[in-house]
């Protein structure tokens, strides 16, 4: 499911860049200040600890 999210962004950015969208009026204004990060496909095997370790860097 998280692979279908990512394409669904990707046309989303797609069709602002076709319709020449402004940057105050595109989904990207809205969440440029959240912390907030989408991570998929990341193996069930690592620990959270792992995950914090990699992003620590």
């Amino acid at each position: 499911i998280p692979l279908t999210k990512v394409k669904l962004i990707n046309e989303l950015n797609e069709k602002e860049a076709q319709l020449d969208v402004k940057d105050s009026v595109s989904w990207h204004s809205v969440y440029k200040d959240s912390a907030w990060i989408f991570i998929g496909g990341l193996p069930y095997e690592l620990t959270e600890g792992d995950v914090i370790c990699v992003f620590s860097q």
